[in-house]
């Protein structure tokens, strides 16, 4: 390959976030004052810019492959991505439409509730797998490693041609949903995700196990990495602000996130707690995993006063 920069792959939903905060305690069916804000977002997108901050001079090279429509957010989108040096070599540009997400949020910063549509990304998906495909093929070729990073928005399909196609000799996968409900065409079933780095919440974790039962993140994590344990692949499971419980072959960690005493909006924090996560494993290959959590959990407290 022409590059001999180590390459990181995010594959999964560019999304047009619409972000209602009021200003009082909201109810049900009551018209309440407040701020809209819009901007770019989804887990694909936030991750591949949480990693470019940590990673931009690096020698690493970021690829968000996704798919958007050529419309008046296009161009932002595109020169976020430029200015971050995020590649958008595999970025469909098909249709007139962004996939977006609506998101009411609580007085406090916590989400009400929200929709999302991705019917963008889930149209474009032959083509997704065929940008895959060909990623595949250019580093088996040169036998040069790459990371691939996948959001709950890919699909079953693209996910089984995924775990036939990617060696885990020279492609380290991580999984992280997008949210639960991604996750239910996985219940009980999460020997799927053996030879993937999986990065999901307590709910996501008792889908996969098909339990309602474990209230921990320590017992969850302990399950589900015995059911996916390979050479080297790790699990991580996060319960908002109580303890996050990381576990591979070395052992078991357990970090307690600090208190968050504001109403900041949580929205993008989990992504964030990801890229920074991921990019202090690649920058300090020998790290221990107690280190990049209590790294990605210290600049997750840094992040959220940012954008207090």
């Amino acid at each position: 390959m022409a590059s001999m920069k180590k390459k990181i792959y995010i594959f999964g939903c560019i999304m047009w976030d619409i972000i209602g905060k009021p200003s009082e305690v909201i109810q049900k069916g009551k018209d309440c004052p407040g701020f809209i804000n819009e901007r770019p977002g989804g887990v694909a997108f936030n991750v591949a810019l949480g990693l470019s901050k940590e990673l931009e001079k690096s020698g690493f090279k970021l690829s968000l492959v996704s798919a958007i429509g050529k419309n008046d957010k296009t161009r932002i989108i595109q020169t976020i991505l430029r200015e971050n040096n995020i590649s958008s070599k595999y970025l469909i540009i098909k249709g007139t439409q962004n996939d977006k997400y609506l998101s009411i949020e609580t007085k406090n910063g916590e989400i009400f509730g929200s929709i999302n549509c991705t019917n963008n990304f889930l149209s474009n998906q032959v083509d997704i797998i065929k940008h895959f495909s060909s990623i595949c093929a250019a580093h088996k070729k040169d036998n040069h490693k790459a990371i691939f990073v996948f959001d709950g928005n890919c699909t079953r399909e693209f996910l089984d041609f995924v775990k036939r196609e990617a060696d885990e000799k020279i492609f380290t996968k991580y999984f992280i949903p997008a949210n639960f409900s991604k996750l239910m065409q996985f219940k009980n079933d999460a020997i799927y995700f053996k030879g993937f780095n999986l990065f999901i919440n307590l709910k996501e974790a008792n889908i996969l196990l098909g339990s309602r039962k474990l209230t921990s993140s320590e017992h969850a994590s302990k399950a589900i990495f015995k059911k996916i344990k390979t050479e080297n692949c790790l699990t991580v499971v996060t319960d908002g602000p109580n303890v996050a419980c990381g576990v591979n072959n070395e052992g078991v960690t357990k970090i307690r996130p600090k208190f968050i005493n504001s109403n900041i909006s949580r929205l993008g924090a989990g992504d964030a707690f990801f890229a920074y996560f991921l990019s202090n494993i690649e920058l300090n290959p020998k790290v221990s995993l107690e280190k990049s959590l209590n790294f990605a959990n210290k600049k997750i407290q840094q992040y959220l006063k940012a954008n207090d």
